[in-house]
């Protein structure tokens, strides 16, 4: 803890960083990331950030321990989870910003999706099975060390047993949509999110806009469906795409989001390569969901 009149150190480094921004989509061990929250936070304050977000999938795990690290480092931090939910035939990912992870209906319902998690993962571990491929849910439960398996656990675990060259093979040969071993996940639509969302009193935002194939499609549905706002800034984004988006959400008073998606598997940006400016983010700390929500 800083003393009074002490200029925190994490202060200084921003101060000579030249810039002021939050990186508000991170994911940790608890989720896909390789990477602890203390190693996150580090980085982040190396990277000059004033805030992040922890958005593991299906999970609030990390939080707590994260918002500890972030208050030693004073850096400002936001509580989240990564949902996956499904419209106009794509799966779309909604981010819960400045979430209560106590609340105890959240809590249930990702219960219930990590179970769901390891029924799929057995059901994709059985195909690579058919396909000739020797691998077990145990050898990939022992490479997640989480409640949430997913595909890119799957896709370590064929890596790690020299079954395939590289992450693209993995996935244009097994775990891609539609390929030998792909399962989709639990049928959950974009209204469910964001109500759940609203129950633990955060705000729901559609995640990286521009990998979906209808983007204009995509958004118009998000707005109708009554989203609270959409991840404007984001490394595969292009800036007319961006600055869209943000126009976007100032015609409909929505919420302005954005950050790396760092998950630590070969990513191609480091923390906070992408920042979102911090009147955006102050914003989001105001947002109050029993005022501001646009659900019907």
């Amino acid at each position: 803890m800083s003393i009074a009149g002490e200029v925190h150190p994490h202060t200084a480094l921003r101060r000579a960083c030249g810039e002021h921004g939050a990186d508000l989509h991170l994911h940790s061990i608890y989720s896909d990331g390789v990477h602890t929250p203390n190693w996150l936070v580090s980085k982040a304050v190396h990277a000059g950030l004033d805030c992040i977000a922890l958005t593991d999938h299906d999970t609030v795990e990390g939080c707590e321990e994260t918002a500890k690290l972030c208050e030693e480092a004073g850096l400002g931090f936001i509580p989240g989870a990564e949902l996956t939910a499904y419209a106009l035939n794509e799966e779309i990912h909604i981010l819960g910003l400045g979430l209560d992870i106590h609340n105890a209906v959240f809590l249930e319902k990702m219960n219930a999706f990590q179970e769901k998690r390891l029924e799929r993962m057995k059901k994709m571990v059985s195909l690579l099975n058919r396909e000739g491929i020797p691998i077990s849910v145990e050898e990939v439960l022992e490479i997640a060390k989480c409640k949430v398996p997913g595909r890119m656990h799957l896709c370590r675990a064929l890596l790690l047993g020299e079954y395939c060259r590289d992450r693209d093979e993995v996935f244009a040969r097994y775990l891609g949509d539609g390929c030998a071993a792909y399962v989709p996940k639990m049928n959950f639509s974009v209204r469910e999110a964001i109500r759940l969302i609203h129950t633990a009193g955060g705000a729901a935002l559609i995640a990286h806009v521009g990998r979906q194939v209808k983007v204009p499609a995509i958004v118009e549905y998000g707005v109708q469906m009554g989203i609270d706002g959409f991840e404007c800034f984001y490394p595969r984004h292009s800036k007319a795409l961006c600055e869209r988006l943000v126009a976007v959400c100032e015609e409909y008073h929505l919420l302005v989001s954005g950050g790396t998606d760092y998950h630590g598997v070969k990513d191609r940006v480091n923390i906070g390569a992408v920042k979102v400016p911090m009147k955006y983010v102050e914003e989001l700390k105001q947002w109050d969901c029993s005022k501001n929500s646009k659900m019907g």
